[in-house]
């Protein structure tokens, strides 16, 4: 009888502690301004992935920090690139926010894409405030990502 109720306590406490560990918490980095700048962050990816669907290159190409606009020095060049190697961001047929850091960098944004054949493709974004607003300086797929 004893064992028992060791063994119900046990697993009764593991669902306590689980449940506990599975609830998200708010990293104490997350002010007000840190949920501003996410909230433009989430706004300009959403417009360039936005203007790849309606066409609009240089209303993309806005979005581009100016070390991207380095590596492709025009719209036309960039569009290009983004259509041939990233056909999954050019035109998905869905995506969705993950989560979201700050570093010395910038902020970080995990973005889950579904393709128009319903794979999942996962990417970091990464953004970097030019004193005016926030561009994207770099979009990198993670590896080993996989869906659900």
């Amino acid at each position: 009888m004893l064992i028992k109720i060791s063994v119900l306590t046990f697993i009764i406490s593991l669902g306590f502690f689980g449940q506990v560990l599975s609830q998200e918490t708010v990293p104490q980095y997350q002010t007000k301004n840190f949920q501003e700048a996410q909230n433009q962050v989430k706004i300009t990816i959403s417009d360039q992935i936005a203007a790849f669907g309606s066409f609009d290159i240089e209303r993309a190409y806005f979005h581009a920090s100016s070390s991207i606009k380095a590596i492709f020095p025009d719209s036309k060049i960039f569009g290009e690139m983004v259509k041939r190697s990233y056909p999954m961001i050019w035109n998905p047929k869905s995506y969705e926010f993950i989560s979201t850091s700050s570093g010395s960098a910038g902020i970080l944004q995990r973005v889950m894409f579904r393709d128009q054949k319903d794979t999942m493709h996962f990417f970091d974004y990464v953004l970097e405030n030019n004193g005016k607003r926030w561009v994207i300086s770099g979009v990198y797929m993670v590896q080993g990502e996989k869906g659900v």
